[in-house]
């Protein structure tokens, strides 16, 4: 059995991973493409594109303009089968097209001998708004959008306080309001 998530295999893996989030927030095409293994046999699943050897990632790139900001990591795995082959999957809190949009990404890096790591399939997608949210995920979510870290020993509490003050508020935000309400009457002394 393949040794799983060897600790000098991931901090390599983390490190890569890290330098690549930096030349997307660049837009360094370069970089980006050169992250890819260079193969027809390379794919890369975008959001709206699906691309597929080298010469469709590289023309993707080069024509390319960066359509999010505020990008935040609000998770990573990181999982090492062996020492040559890892996968990685990452949640993000970004803006895109000025909309907040929650992200996932994943990688699965190859090492070759003659080249080291290359990425050698990816895929990028916004994750659809489940309903309902669980408080623990809106307060991860939430602490990324903002970015403001929450500490693992809090993120019990805070989930737990988000969720009374839902049931609070639940029953006035259920209660009717007639079309034409009437105001209040206007006291002055």
């Amino acid at each position: 059995m393949p040794v799983i998530n060897d600790p000098s295999v991931c901090a390599e893996i983390a490190a890569l991973h890290d330098a690549y989030e930096a030349a997307l927030a660049a837009n360094d095409a370069e970089a980006l493409v050169n992250f890819f293994w260079s193969s027809p046999h390379v794919v890369r699943f975008g959001v709206a594109e699906h691309l597929y050897g080298t010469e469709d990632i590289s023309a993707y790139r080069q024509n390319h303009k960066l359509v999010f900001s505020n990008r935040k990591m609000i998770r990573r795995t990181i999982v090492a089968v062996g020492e040559e082959t890892v996968s990685v999957m990452s949640e993000f809190s970004q803006t895109v097209f000025g909309q907040p949009r929650h992200s996932r990404q994943s990688q699965v890096w190859v090492r070759f001998p003659e080249l080291g790591w290359k990425i050698i399939a990816a895929h990028v997608s916004n994750a659809l708004v489940a309903s309902p949210v669980s408080w623990d995920t809106y307060a991860d979510q939430t602490s990324a959008a903002v970015g403001l870290p929450l500490a693992a020993a809090h993120r019990p509490g805070v989930a737990g306080n988000l969720s009374r003050m839902a049931a609070v508020a639940g029953p006035l935000l259920d209660f009717p309001l007639p079309d034409n309400p009437e105001p209040a009457s206007i006291f002055t002394a």
